[in-house]
C-alpha cells in the first residue's frame, strides 16, 4: 500500500489540498490505513502550549484595557493620552524665560 506524502497530509489537514489529493487520502484512509490514520491525528492536535506563555501578552491587554476605560471617564485624559503618544512631545518656545 503506498502513502501519501506527509506534505499532503498536511495540506489535507489545513485545508488546502487539491480536491484530487484530498479525494486520495480519503480513498487510502477508507482502505483502513492505521499508519496514516495515527499521523493525521498527530498532525491536526495542537501542541501543549507552557502553562504561562500567555501571561504577559494578557497582562499588557488587562492593563490597556484598564487605561482605556479609566480614560474614558475623562476625555481630556483621553486627549492628553492620545496626543501624548502620535505627537513629538513640546519644546519651550524661545522668550518665554524658560531659556534661561
Amino acid at each position: 500500500m503506498e502513502h501519501p506524502p506527509e506534505e499532503t497530509l498536511r495540506r489535507f489537514v489545513s485545508g488546502t489540498a487539491r480536491r484530487q489529493e484530498s479525494k486520495a487520502v480519503v480513498a487510502h484512509l477508507l482502505k483502513g490505513c492505521a499508519d496514516c490514520s495515527r499521523k493525521l491525528k498527530s498532525l491536526i492536535e495542537s501542541e501543549p502550549v507552557a502553562g504561562g506563555a500567555y501571561d504577559e501578552a494578557l497582562g499588557r491587554f488587562d492593563r490597556g484595557l484598564l487605561e482605556l476605560l479609566e480614560s474614558s471617564i475623562d476625555p481630556a485624559h483621553t486627549l492628553r493620552n492620545f496626543l501624548g503618544k502620535v505627537l513629538p512631545p513640546r519644546r519651550p518656545e524661545k522668550g518665554n524665560g524658560e531659556d534661561c
